[in-house]
């Protein structure tokens, strides 16, 4: 299932945290289809950002499920309501509150102040349109909720109809860097937690964050004046540092005319403060390097040259003036992140990036795993560092490595899935099945008219066929590790292409089924094979393809019954099934105007366009000159291809291993093929 991640705030960054907008998530909703997980850890952020993420989500075509990791909570609590489920991990919190912008535009006038509330009004109204129509209350109902700023453990937000789940089996994750402190009822764990950053922000800092942007700068400035101005997050966070020096009153300082900084230079400066921080140096270096206006890379450049004069870096060692780096876990979401899109660009993976991480070998990788987590014990040989970043999170779960290595192994082999080219989804159906347990199939009935209701005449009921056919699911997989001589040996291939191929096997096991039963011709439940003269749709003469065994074929097809005397079906053929031997004629015969065959003069080729020629060598590997036709599945029943639960790709699974030093990584595919009709289908044994 495809997933995304909402951490941070909603719509941009102003306490160095991670954050999203909606540009962002249309971005990588535009590259993904089918059923979507959406993850959320969000203190919230700007209004309008919310709701238009809000609408993508319900705009999105297929099932959306949302997962409140740890909070979330205003603009983010919006977003969840998108969600078809909505689950709450054990210890999460959703809180639900009136938008609100503690600056205006203009000079505050009354009328300034009137419009904007009038503003809020329209935006509190529509996020409470949402919030009834989630929860089954009226709207007015959820205004109230939304004026007491009420606060939902997972429990609660069930009972009031804000969410539809709570695992109590996953507890949440640390919650998304955010100052939770700007909200009056915001739980008191929450509270403590946004200490870290320092005194409560003032009023700049929550005008910035409130409202998206700072207030409008002045109409006439000067070019040397426009020069000087500070950007809005820079003016809030020196306004946070007079606090802790004691300098001012916060509450009583106006907001400065400013221009916005850029989403660019926030992420830049935040790149370069984590790469400062993994390194374990001073915060006044971040400092320097953005004043200088340093990229990332040039950052990272400068961080490991300063690191390798005075560090030891394999051995660990803690030299005077170098204190060890404390690192959050948001930190370490950040690492991972980059890490792995590092990685996936070495793999020729979608998504993959070139970043600071780029030129790190997968030792190197290991090694900075470490450091980010805080690690400083010594080593003292690269294999020893390499096995400590697989064991490092202990026995019973897996660590930051480990996770960076199983997603892309995961990402690669499902990419390879998708890259194995089939023929068999064209003419098979795919359907969900709960348990491997033997499953009868019924068809619904190939009634070809709806019976006429004389006029003062009730209706009659349609029945369902009694015939059934029996598909019994199976388990395919295997298993793939990846050792920490491959690490050491920077071993891509090992990493990547060797679960691409297990992917791809993964598709290629699901063809083999489907066309086993093609030329295997099982018996169906009537107690006659699949193709047999009994069936009418097995050639008395055979023959290769041409105009005259093609037409046949199509004739049989069109005028089978659903039952002895029963109505004409009129089953027109879709597809049109081939071994490798016979593509070229059987191509002639469908593609060509005028008959290929005909000794003299311009023939009309009557079967040209019949069907649509698939080609497939799995068919020669029983018979070079046995061709078939198919119908349409999506109209008629045709080949059933069952999955476990409806879930159509393999399942990705990865443990640490017990008696090496790597990981084990699982791919399966829980799969069952059987046919469902032998009026859809037709063969020619040829000659």
């Amino acid at each position: 299932m495809n997933e995304i991640r909402l951490y941070g705030s909603v719509g941009g960054s102003w306490w160095d945290e991670e954050f999203f907008t909606a540009a962002q998530v249309r971005e990588q909703l535009d590259s993904v289809s089918g059923p979507l997980t959406v993850r959320i850890n969000s203190g919230g952020g700007i209004a309008s950002e919310g709701q238009a993420i809000y609408t993508m989500l319900v705009d999105y075509p297929d099932e959306v499920h949302v997962v409140i990791d740890a909070v979330a909570m205003s603009a983010a609590s919006l977003i969840a309501m998108a969600g078809d489920t909505i689950t709450m991990r054990l210890g999460s919190y959703m809180l639900v509150h009136d938008p609100a912008n503690p600056g205006t535009d203009g000079r505050g006038t009354a009328d300034d102040h009137t419009r904007a509330a009038k503003q809020l009004e329209i935006i509190s109204r529509s996020y409470a349109a949402v919030y009834a129509k989630r929860a089954g209350i009226s709207v007015e109902e959820a205004r109230q909720i939304m004026r007491d700023e009420t606060v939902m453990d997972g429990p609660t937000a069930l009972m009031m109809g804000f969410a539809t789940a709570v695992d109590e089996a996953v507890e949440a994750e640390p919650v998304a860097r955010f100052d939770y402190r700007i909200y009056a009822h915001a739980p008191q764990s929450l509270r403590e937690a946004s200490q870290v950053l320092g005194a409560q922000p003032g009023k700049a800092a929550i005008v910035a964050m409130m409202s998206g942007m700072p207030r409008k700068p002045k109409q006439e400035t000067t070019m040397a004046e426009e020069a000087t101005e500070t950007p809005a997050v820079e003016a809030a966070e020196e306004e946070l540092t007079q606090t802790e020096s004691g300098e001012g009153q916060q509450e009583e300082q106006p907001a400065p005319e400013t221009v916005t900084a850029s989403a660019a230079d926030r992420q830049r400066a935040a790149r370069i403060r984590d790469t400062v921080a993994m390194a374990g140096f001073e915060p006044t270096m971040a400092l320097d390097m953005i004043t200088r206006g340093l990229s990332a890379e040039q950052a990272l450049a400068e961080v490991l040259t300063k690191r390798k004069e005075g560090d030891a870096t394999m051995s660990g060692a803690n030299h005077s003036g170098h204190r060890p780096a404390t690192i959050t876990a948001d930190a370490r979401d950040k690492f991972r992140e980059g890490a792995e899109r590092a990685l996936m660009m070495k793999a020729g993976l979608k998504g993959g990036e070139r970043n600071e991480f780029s030129s790190f070998s997968l030792a190197e990788m290991a090694r900075e795993c470490l450091i980010v987590s805080g690690h400083n014990g010594r080593f003292t040989t690269a294999s020893e560092m390499v096995g400590h970043a697989f064991t490092m999170a202990g026995a019973h779960s897996t660590s930051d490595f480990g996770k960076i290595l199983q997603n892309i192994q995961g990402k690669s082999a499902l990419a390879g899935w998708d890259e194995q080219p089939e023929t068999y989804p064209l003419f098979t159906r795919a359907i969900p099945l709960s348990d491997f347990k033997e499953t009868s199939v019924v068809g619904l009935g190939l009634t070809s008219s709806l019976p006429k209701v004389e006029e003062g005449a009730n209706y009659t009921y349609g029945t369902v066929s009694d015939r059934s056919e029996k598909i019994v699911l199976a388990k395919y997989g295997q298993l793939f590790r990846i050792t920490r001589e491959a690490i050491l040996g920077d071993e891509m291939g090992m990493l990547a292409e060797v679960p691409r191929k297990l992917g791809r096997a993964a598709r290629r096991t699901i063809g083999d089924l489907v066309f086993a039963v093609i030329n295997g011709n099982p018996v169906m439940s009537d107690g006659v094979a699949l193709f047999h003269a009994t069936h009418a749709n097995l050639a008395g003469t055979v023959g290769a393809p041409s105009v005259t065994t093609m037409s046949a074929a199509r004739t049989a097809m069109r005028t089978q019954r659903e039952k002895a005397g029963g109505p004409v079906l009129n089953i027109a053929p879709k597809y049109m099934l081939v071994p490798a031997a016979l593509e070229t004629v059987s191509m002639q015969l469908l593609t060509s105007s005028f008959e290929p065959t005909a000794n003299k003069g311009h023939a009309t080729n009557p079967v040209a366009g019949m069907a649509e020629l698939i080609v497939d060598g799995r068919l020669d590997a029983v018979s070079s000159t046995a061709w078939y036709l198919a119908a349409d599945q999506r109209a008629f029943d045709t080949i059933a291809v069952g999955y476990l639960n409806g879930v159509q790709e393999p399942f990705i699974e990865q443990q640490q291993m017990w008696t090496a030093d790597g990981v084990e990584m699982k791919v399966r595919i829980d799969a069952g093929v059987a046919p469902l009709d032998f009026r859809t289908l037709y063969k020619n044994a040829g000659a």
